[in-house]
């Protein structure tokens, strides 16, 4: 039976992913000249941008790029909007006696500040970001640290999120899955993986959860 519900933060409880790209692009033409190409934002998606950027470039290039891209986009972070029907799901699945937590590849003090800002971060129970595995997303140790931390099994959690990644680390940490596809995510890559559900509306969570054993 389901107990806990993890979410993924980006693209799964909230609209970020244009900014995402806006800061990334500002870091880049201010620091390079340049913008970055469909390829290497591609590589950026779901992943730890600090992790990918020292896979590209030096330490000191790196730290420049992500500083700069950083403070533009947390000059606007507060701006970020939920998808619609999430606020709401999430108080009521709280209501309906569901723990859950939020594991993101993000750096904490964004998922925290981004939580708080929408009145979001006291519906949760743990909060696993960036900092908290040397491994990350789609490895499956930032999902098992969230189910160690809630005394959970893993196989009575189940993970939402909108990207291959979220998908394979539910896999990974023997979780069940939810394909998030009203944001971010894409119907062809996301069936591919073979998630436990595949989820078009925040809605069709409740059918999940009454069903699931």
């Amino acid at each position: 039976m389901i107990a806990i519900v993890l979410w993924d933060l980006d693209g799964t409880i909230q609209d970020s992913e244009s900014l995402a790209k806006e800061g990334t692009r500002y870091g880049f033409k201010e620091v390079l000249g340049r913008e970055p190409t469909e390829d290497e934002f591609a590589q950026l998606v779901g992943r730890p941008v600090p992790v990918v950027y020292k896979e590209w470039f030096d330490d000191v290039l790196a730290k420049q790029i992500l500083d700069t891209g950083t403070h533009y986009y947390q000059e606007r972070a507060e701006q970020i909007p939920c998808y619609s029907g999430i606020p709401e799901l999430l108080k009521e699945l709280k209501q309906r006696g569901y723990r859950m937590g939020v594991v993101s590849s993000k750096r904490r003090f964004h998922v925290v500040n981004e939580l708080k800002s929408k009145a979001l971060d006291i519906l949760f129970d743990v909060i696993i970001a960036q900092e908290d595995t040397l491994q990350h997303k789609p490895h499956p140790d930032p999902l098992l640290l969230a189910a160690s931390r809630l005394k959970c099994s893993p196989e009575n959690c189940v993970y939402i999120g909108d990207q291959p990644s979220d998908i394979k680390a539910a896999d990974a940490a023997q979780m069940r899955s939810i394909a998030a596809l009203w944001g971010e995510g894409k119907f062809e890559r996301l069936k591919a993986i073979g998630p436990t559900m595949l989820a078009y509306t925040p809605l069709d969570i409740f059918d999940f959860l009454s069903t699931s054993v």
